[in-house]
């Protein structure tokens, strides 16, 4: 994993995160299939990694907020048939993976079939990034997004 700016770092340290982390992403895929969402390698990578972390960080109007990996907390934000209908038809490949959900607006954040980020959230759906570095680096540095 590419390193990240430090307050990216800061960020993921603080919550437990480390270079070669692992943890069973049995729970999640268990949870995600129940909720009848599909379950990609990309969110298991991805959740494998940062699974159950929950990050804290400074916004650029100086709001305290959060970032956190975990289903079952994300998917209770989650609109499943806006997803379905709305936000999976916009993405290329047409399927998306839950890994969890960012601020304190909620925005569900959502991984690709090749990997890349995006959010979703009442006023629709974004794509963040291409890359988890990146993806992470633009929610907690709070880049701008792209909306689809």
């Amino acid at each position: 994993m590419p390193a990240f700016p430090d307050d990216v770092q800061h960020s993921l340290a603080e919550a437990g995160w480390f270079e070669g982390r692992t943890v069973s992403t049995a729970g999640y895929q268990q949870d995600t299939l129940r909720r009848q969402l599909t379950w990609l390698p990309a969110a298991a990578a991805f959740l494998r990694e940062f699974g159950g972390l929950h990050c804290y960080f400074t916004r650029q109007d100086q709001s305290t907020t959060r970032m956190h990996f975990e289903i079952q907390q994300a998917a209770a934000l989650l609109d499943m048939h806006r997803l379905r209908t709305e936000y999976e038809p916009r993405v290329p490949g047409r399927k998306l993976g839950l890994v969890g959900q960012a601020y304190t607006d909620p925005l569900c954040l959502l991984v690709d079939t090749h990997g890349a980020f995006y959010g979703a959230c009442e006023e629709g759906i974004y794509h963040i990034a291409d890359t988890v570095p990146l993806a992470l680096e633009a929610i907690v540095m709070d880049l701008p997004f792209r909306q689809l």
